[in-house]
């Protein structure tokens, strides 16, 4: 086993010189299988194995596994989940047969990848990375290497399972943007005092936004007092007949990483787009300069005190979480918004404390939310929470969206998953999904910590979705829990009909500890044929056989209407003793049908208060 105080010594002795990109490279060679490169290993081993010995050709003194995607989900997703084991000792077993006695082999182990669109939790982290990390240690790598994470937890996470199982070496990596800050959000100094603590010896970066965001990260890591590595993409990928092709020269690889040498670096090699040619260069280039000339020492740590914040400190007022009575309208679907600014001012006067505003609801189109949410601000005079989705933006748009909803004056969001597309009417219309909605918590919440885009610092109060509209609450609590972990603030229920399973719902979640105000959605039935839609169509919401039976049994619409509004009334006054407030759901945008609920539910919110 490589031990692991004279591999860090080594390192301050002179640079080590690391191998160039794996899948990639495997494609540009000929490789089709294009849903697990991973999978090679045992598919074509000599064409793994012969890229390992061209990189050792090259220069590298260290390769890592062609391991890196490879884990129970990802093989499970594509349907191959028996092949962990032989996939992962066959890319150890390559790349040692490569590498002989005069080259190190790092097992390559990457992020995991959504499980069902959510993010999974911590325990199945741990068991995920244990598993790999076992199967690489018992087939014989030097070292471990966790490479292009974005979640700064989930790395750190990652560190101390390795850490926990074994005693050789562990070198952390991350992605970051082209200012040098981790791609996922996060401040440089919170990624080296978490993977420091679980453990890890190295610390770098690679992939990301090429060579630049590599060059920008490392520098800011090198003050720590910690060995750094940088493996840089060759750019951008441009897509030329269906493939991504790389753009940046070799020369201008090689010469920022013999300045990143010369800065201090101590493991140097490729990422995406590179290649053995790419790794010649380098050495080519670091032959032209003293190793020894670094202008920062390794041993000199920047003391805790002289620090420099990732945020500067200003004055900086939080947001209020709402309270008492919100009303949710929806953005019109044509261009006119005349109708909507007077059921907002008639709203506004009405004792509400904000009104929320929906995005494309039913996956439907009408006016942008954030466009619609700072007219009626400005307007109406009352405080609007826009609904956001990541159905139907990417993460780039999403997070523009957010700094538009602050510079709009705009001071809370509820952050949701989004109804499903296929509910839209035209074909060939496709969901983002980018990010759901725990993910969008954790966008906002960053935000609003200063830990994403540096200097940037929002002020959002985060609202979620929460469904008691379900057999069993269980799921549910639990992905509230890591909705409230991720960084939300106060939960908007689906519309309640039914008091009982709301009960059972906020039994659950004190069992649970969870103390975040929740808000009982009430949604006025209009008639009959608007209880069965609702019943049989729309996705959350659930009505039962009493109410509804309840409205058919009045011949005409105004009786039916009228029986809604008392059902509504009647679960106002259920309702209030245990939740917080009322999120009020207002019917084709008319507020005669929610005022008298807003009435009664300021007497009811009063009444229990006192």
């Amino acid at each position: 086993m490589l031990d692991r105080q004279e591999f860090i010594q080594s390192l301050s002795k002179g640079v080590m010189i690391g191998d160039g990109a794996i899948g990639s490279e495997l494609y540009a060679r000929g490789a089709t299988l294009e849903r697990c490169v991973e999978r090679l290993n045992i598919q074509s081993p000599v064409m793994v194995e012969t890229l390992h010995r061209d990189y050792i050709a090259a220069g590298s003194r260290m390769i890592v596994t062609n391991t890196f995607g490879v884990n129970r989900y990802s093989l499970a997703n594509i349907g191959f989940e028996n092949e962990l084991h032989p996939v992962l000792r066959e890319g150890v077993r390559l790349a040692k047969n490569a590498a002989g006695d005069s080259v190190l082999v790092a097992g390559s182990i990457g992020p995991l990848p959504l499980f069902e669109g959510e993010p999974l939790d911590k325990n199945a982290w741990k068991a995920a990375f244990a598993e790999n990390v076992e199967i690489l240690t018992d087939s014989g790598v030097d070292l471990i290497i966790f490479e292009t994470f974005v979640d700064i937890g989930q790395l750190a996470v990652a560190v101390e399972t390795a850490r926990g199982m074994t005693d050789m070496p562990v070198m952390a990596q991350m992605a970051f943007d082209s200012s040098g800050l981790p791609a996922g959000g996060g401040s440089v100094e919170a990624f080296v005092d978490k993977v420091r603590s679980a453990g890890a010896d190295v610390i770098g970066a690679n992939c990301g936004a090429g060579v630049l965001a590599v060059r920008n990260a490392a520098r800011r890591l090198l003050p720590y007092g910690m060995p750094v590595s940088a493996f840089m993409n060759a750019g951008f990928a441009e897509k030329v007949e269906s493939r991504n092709l790389y753009v940046a020269p070799d020369n201008y690889i090689a010469a920022a990483a013999a300045e990143l040498v010369q800065d201090g670096v101590s493991i140097i090699g490729g990422c995406c787009g590179t290649t053995p040619a790419t790794i010649r260069a380098i050495v080519d280039a670091l032959g032209k300069i003293d190793s020894k000339d670094r202008r920062i020492s390794l041993g000199k740590a920047r003391p805790a005190a002289e620090q420099k914040p990732e945020v500067p400190e200003k004055e900086y007022v939080e947001p209020e979480i709402p309270k008492g009575i919100l009303v949710e309208l929806d953005p019109p679907k044509k261009p006119d918004v005349s109708k909507i600014i007077e059921t907002a001012h008639a709203l506004a006067g009405s004792g509400i404390t904000a009104l929320t505003l929906a995005d494309n609801p039913l996956a439907s189109v009408r006016v942008d939310v954030l466009m619609a949410a700072s007219l009626l601000k400005r307007e109406a005079a009352v405080e609007v929470i826009p609904h956001l989705t990541g159905r139907d933006r990417n993460r780039i748009a999403l997070q523009s969206t957010i700094l538009g909803a602050h510079v709009a004056g705009l001071r809370s969001l509820l952050c949701v998953t989004g109804d499903p597309v296929r509910m839209y009417n035209e074909t060939n219309t496709s969901g983002v999904f980018d990010v759901t909605s725990i993910g969008l918590v954790k966008l906002v919440s960053e935000f609003n910590d200063g830990t994403r885009g540096g200097d940037i610092r929002t002020s959002f109060s985060i609202g979620v979705a929460l469904n008691p509209n379900v057999r069993n609450h269980g799921g549910q609590i639990k992905k509230l829990k890591r909705k409230i972990e991720a960084g939300a603030q106060f939960a908007l229920t689906q519309p309640v009909y039914d008091y009982e399973r709301f009960d059972r719902l906020m039994d659950a979640a004190e069992e649970e500890g969870i103390a975040i105000p929740v808000f009982a959605g009430v949604m006025p039935l209009v008639s009959s044929r608007n209880a069965e839609f609702l019943h049989n169509e729309v996705p959350g919401i659930t009505i039962p056989d009493k109410y509804r039976e309840r409205l058919a049994s009045y011949s005409e619409k105004d009786d039916q209407r009228k029986a809604g509004r008392d059902i509504a009334m009647e679960l106002v006054c259920q309702l209030s003793a245990r939740c917080t407030g009322f999120y009020f759901v207002t019917p084709w945008n008319k507020a005669e049908y929610v005022l008298p609920l807003i009435d009664e539910g300021l007497k009811v919110l009063a009444k229990d208060k006192n």
